[in-house]
C-alpha cells in the first residue's frame, strides 16, 4: 500500500505538468481559436532558461524561477506580435497563424539545439529530492513543490476569469471576437497577453519537470502531446478541465507502467490511445464549455 500512495503523488506531481502544459495551450485558444502547438517548445525553453540562470549564471532559485517565466513570456509576446497578428491584421485564414506557429516550433527547437546542443543538463530544484512524508503519503520534495506551485497557478487563473474584469474581456473575446470589439475590448492586447500568460505557465511546466529529470532539447515532443491530450480529456474550454485531464492521463500511464505487465516501450502508448479514445467518444472532453450547460 505505501509503494501505491507513493507512486500516487509521483504521478499527481506528472499530471501537474501536463496540466500546465494543457493550460498554456488552453490560455491562446480560449481568446483566439489558434492551437499552438509550440506549447511544448516553450516548456522545454523555460527549463532551459531556468538552467542557464540557476545552473550557469548561479542565480539564486527565487529569483531564478521567475526570470525564467518573464523571459518566456517575452518570446511568448514576440511571437504573437511578429507571426500571429500580421497574418490576422491581413484577413489571413484562421489555418494561417496556426500554421505560422508550426512554423515558430521548428525555429524554437532548432535554435535551443543549436546553443545547447542535443547533451542533457542537470538543473537542481529549490528544496532538493529529500523523501517528504504527510501522512501515509510520501514523495521528493521537488514532488510536493510541483504540486503546491501547480495549485496556486490553477488558483490565480481560474480567479482571473471568474473573478476579474480582464478575465471576462478574455471570455468574451473567446465568445465572439467582434462583439467584443463593439464593446471596446482591444483585441491586440488580450491576444498578445494570451500569448504571454500561455508561455510563461508553460515555462513553469519544464522548469517543474526538469529538476526530476533532465533539461534536453527532446523533452518539447513529450511536453507537447501530454499536454494536448490533458486538454482534449479533460474538456476543450475549462481551466478545470486542463489538471483533472493531465492528472487522469498521468495516473493512467504510471499505474500501466507499474502494474500492467507489459514492455515499458508499450506503455507509451497509452497517451496516443487515451486521446484517440477521447476524440471519438467525448471530444468535448469530460467537463462541457460553460457555453453549453
Amino acid at each position: 500500500m505505501s509503494d501505491l500512495l507513493e507512486l500516487l503523488v509521483s504521478a499527481t506531481a506528472s499530471g501537474c505538468v501536463y496540466g500546465l502544459v494543457a493550460l498554456a495551450y488552453l490560455l491562446v485558444l480560449r481568446p483566439t481559436g489558434v492551437v499552438n502547438f509550440a506549447s511544448g517548445e516553450w516548456a522545454m525553453m523555460g527549463a532551459f532558461a531556468a538552467y542557464v540562470l540557476a545552473g550557469m549564471l548561479e542565480v539564486p532559485t527565487v529569483v531564478a524561477i521567475p526570470g525564467a517565466v518573464l523571459v518566456l513570456a517575452v518570446i511568448g509576446w514576440a511571437t504573437e506580435w511578429f507571426t500571429v497578428r500580421p497574418l490576422v491584421e491581413r484577413g489571413a485564414g484562421h489555418l494561417a497563424p496556426i500554421l505560422a506557429l508550426l512554423g515558430m516550433l521548428v525555429i524554437y527547437h532548432q535554435a535551443t539545439l543549436l546553443v545547447f546542443g542535443g547533451e542533457n543538463y542537470p538543473l537542481d530544484g529549490p528544496f532538493g529530492f529529500n523523501r517528504v512524508e504527510l501522512g501515509p503519503f510520501a514523495g521528493t520534495s521537488q514532488s510536493f513543490f510541483i504540486i503546491v506551485m501547480t495549485a496556486v497557478i490553477f488558483v490565480a487563473v481560474w480567479l482571473f476569469f471568474e473573478r476579474t474584469v480582464w478575465g471576462k474581456s478574455f471570455e468574451a473575446v473567446a465568445i465572439n471576437r467582434r462583439a467584443a470589439a463593439l464593446m471596446g475590448i482591444n483585441l491586440r492586447l488580450v491576444t498578445a497577453l494570451s500569448f504571454a500568460g500561455g508561455a510563461a505557465v508553460a515555462a513553469m511546466a519544464g522548469l517543474l519537470d526538469g529538476p526530476r529529470g533532465s533539461v534536453e532539447v527532446n523533452a518539447a515532443l513529450p511536453f507537447a502531446v501530454q499536454g494536448f491530450s490533458a486538454l482534449i480529456i479533460g474538456g476543450i474550454n475549462r481551466v478545470e478541465g486542463a489538471i483533472l485531464g493531465g492528472i487522469i492521463l498521468a495516473f493512467a500511464e504510471d499505474l500501466t507502467r507499474r502494474y500492467v505487465p507489459i514492455p515499458s516501450g508499450l506503455a507509451l502508448g497509452v497517451t496516443p490511445v487515451l486521446l484517440i479514445a477521447f476524440l471519438l467518444v467525448r471530444p468535448t472532453g469530460l467537463l462541457r464549455a460553460k457555453e453549453a450547460g
